[in-house]
């Protein structure tokens, strides 16, 4: 049998702006739904850091999975490393939204 090669895993710290935009996800407990904002990116004139968004799109939502399917759907994410930070993202949202916990973009969720 082939031996097949063990990698142990990293989280990657950099960071690289995806050119589709960025996203700011919110938990809306009175309407009962995810709540996720897309920005293009408006850049800084001859630089390459992103110095702030024009709101683009709004998607709203009760499932990671639906939210997730409709960013893809829509094409707003270019890079891999973003889509499975979105995912991850989303999945906590929908936690908090279905046992009414707080959620906060980039924080761990306190259960």
């Amino acid at each position: 049998m082939k031996e097949v090669e063990r990698i142990e895993a990293e989280e990657n710290q950099g960071i690289e702006f995806d050119e589709k935009g960025f996203f700011v996800i919110m938990v809306d407990h009175e309407d009962q739904e995810i709540v996720v904002e897309h920005y293009l990116n408006v850049q800084k004139e001859g630089k390459l850091e992103v110095e702030t968004g024009e709101l683009n799109k709004v998607i709203t939502g009760t499932s990671a999975r639906a939210i997730c399917d409709t960013l893809v759907e829509e094409e707003l994410v270019s890079r891999l490393e973003h889509a499975t930070y979105l995912g991850r993202e989303l999945q906590k949202a929908e936690i908090a939204l279905k046992n009414d916990l707080e959620y906060e973009q980039c924080e761990s969720l306190e259960l």
